[in-house]
């Protein structure tokens, strides 16, 4: 049985294939398979095509998707940041329709107990998605790119899933 792929494996292969050396070059440098090589840098988002000609473009890809992920971090504290605000606002506006369509505007000292569920789940979201893109640029979660996206998908079900259900709930106390 193969290994476990490391962290470290990852670094040396983005380093290796920066640097312009093949496949078959990278796997014998650090002792892997070729096969093992092409995985890594599949799920990395390296490609070999052209080999040293390719890396500088290669580089400045990765830099680029670094950018962006600086740039989606700074949204996303942004996004938890506006969420909290309105939440902790002196006043809590929100608007209804009334059966007819008609907007009505309410205005509380505090958010209902399911509007600020659905801020804090929201802002939490947010932060975690941060936290986990964060980590990939700091070295720490370079594999994680993959199981981060996975997470988010199974937690953005479970909230509708769980949004669903209590409305489900609350739906059945009214009956009968």
């Amino acid at each position: 049985m193969a290994a476990p792929i490391t962290d470290d494996d990852r670094a040396e292969v983005r380093r290796l294939h920066a640097a312009g050396r093949s496949r078959n070059q990278i796997a014998r440098a650090i002792g892997r398979s070729s096969s093992t090589v092409s995985k890594i840098a599949r799920e990395e988002g390296l490609r070999f095509e052209g080999g040293a000609r390719i890396a500088p473009a290669t580089e400045a890809r990765q830099l680029d998707l670094a950018e962006q992920r600086r740039q989606l971090v700074a949204r996303l504290y942004a996004r938890a940041s506006a969420n909290l605000d309105r939440v902790e606002a002196t006043e809590y506006v929100r608007v209804e329709l009334l059966p007819t369509g008609r907007p009505v505007r309410l205005v509380s000292d505090e958010p209902p107990a399911q509007d600020e569920r659905h801020h804090s789940q929201a802002i939490g979201s947010y932060l975690t998605s941060a936290a986990r893109l964060a980590e990939i640029d700091s070295g720490t979660g370079t594999g994680e790119v993959r199981s981060m996206l996975t997470d988010l998908a199974r937690g953005l079900r479970a909230a509708f899933a769980d949004e669903d259900q209590a409305d489900g709930d609350e739906g059945a106390g009214t009956r009968g």
